[in-house]
């Protein structure tokens, strides 16, 4: 029998969230109960449902991605009407896919609050809604279903396949999508632009969810200090950090550099001070004497030589006394910071070995990677961007 306690709670959390904004903690004490709730998930799960059931869920999970990844594919979003409903009929003539399958597969996503029947008709949740009217999330989902959901697949083959390699073309994805060992993720978003820039807003989408926020950034180091200095941002693909550096710091002079060409990255950010470069990190660094070198969500892609190779390319450029500035995640021991957010970089961790073949590092490996790069560059340490699950990480050039 269930409790009187525990109906009670269920209740006070159905309430909760029924109202979207008290999701939102209007005070630091608020918000710290939110995450102390939120780390008891897993343990109340396993609880309630006992360790065997858990266990069988946890490995049935990705099962539950399929039909967001068939959503995905055929487009389902945007044909329910967003104030409305459809017929599955009409459905399946839009899409090209069967009525039956259709139904098979949006009645499975509904257990995941994805779309609802009215009379037996399809109509959107908030939830599937997002997918029309944010597409920087629709852009992450997109990436997340044909690009690590295929990865993650076949990563233990790649495993297996080629150990411990550190080839971006050796993964997951070369196997998953029929060229083992020839083609990179990058290799093959580059084959399409809307692809492309669809890999830019999804990567904007992730570096500004909760605990990623580009304002720990902004607030998390002292920029005024720089004046009317430089500051490079490399690898900073649609400039949306430099974008807000700039706005709070109208001073600073901001190089946003990126692999692709300026064309296919270049957004206009009203009221800033950018300029636009082509630029590849693996070869040497252009922008001579600038006083930060900026590097947000880069290193993780890579392992180490290829890490290194990207701190020995900015050395030419460094003037005595110029800041490699990495703003990225930190491995933490097992346990010793909050569940979902120890969670989350370790999930990382696991779509950069499946995707890139890079992956996350701890404070005493990032200290190290800067040893091996060159002995002239000096430690300063690491320390969390405040209310941030990112990192800033920082070695002086001493030339």
């Amino acid at each position: 029998m269930v409790t009187n306690s525990l109906v009670s709670l269920a209740a006070a959390v159905r309430s909760a969230l029924a109202k979207p904004q008290s999701l939102s903690a209007s005070s630091a004490e608020e918000q710290e109960a939110r995450l102390d709730l939120i780390d008891l998930l897993p343990e109340l799960n396993a609880v309630l449902v006992g360790d065997i059931e858990y266990l069988r869920e946890l490995a049935w999970s990705a099962v539950h991605v399929l039909p967001v990844a068939a959503i995905n594919r055929w487009g389902v979003a945007k044909l329910v009407p967003v104030h409305g409903d459809i017929s599955y009929e009409e459905l399946a003539k839009a899409t090209g896919v069967s009525e039956s399958i259709l139904r098979r597969t949006l009645r499975h996503a509904m257990t995941s609050r994805l779309f609802c029947e009215r009379n037996g008709r399809v109509a959107h949740t908030p939830t599937s809604k997002l997918l029309v009217e944010n597409e920087y999330l629709a852009a992450f989902v997109d990436l997340h279903t044909e690009v690590a959901f295929k990865s993650l697949a076949h990563t233990t083959d790649a495993l297996q396949k080629w150990p411990d390699s550190t080839s971006p073309r050796e993964v997951g994805y070369s196997i998953a999508v029929g060229k083992p060992g020839e083609i990179s993720v990058y290799e093959d978003l580059a084959k399409d632009p809307a692809r492309t820039v669809n890999f830019g807003r999804a990567m904007q989408f992730f570096s500004s969810g909760e605990g990623y926020e580009v304002t720990s950034l902004v607030e998390g180091y002292p920029w005024g200090k720089l004046g009317k200095g430089t500051v490079v941002d490399v690898g900073g693909a649609n400039g949306f950090a430099s974008a807000a550096i700039s706005k709070a710091f109208p001073d600073l002079k901001l190089i946003v550099q990126d692999i692709r060409m300026v064309g296919e990255i270049k957004v206009d950010y009203p009221g800033t001070n950018i300029e636009w470069m082509q630029h590849d990190y693996f070869t040497p660094q252009p922008v001579k004497d600038a006083d930060v070198y900026l590097y947000r969500f880069v290193f993780h892609n890579q392992y180490d030589d290829k890490a290194t190779q990207t701190l020995r390319a900015a050395i030419p450029a460094l003037k005595k006394g110029a800041r490699i500035l990495i703003n990225d995640e930190i491995l933490p021991e097992p346990g010793k910071i909050r569940w979902r957010n120890e969670r989350a970089v370790r999930g990382l961790d696991a779509i950069m070995l499946a995707c890139m073949s890079g992956h996350e590092r701890g404070v005493s490996e990032w200290e190290e990677l800067f040893k091996q790069a060159d002995s002239r560059y000096k430690f300063l340490g690491a320390a969390p961007a405040p209310n941030s699950k990112m990192w800033l990480i920082e070695a002086e050039w001493t030339g």
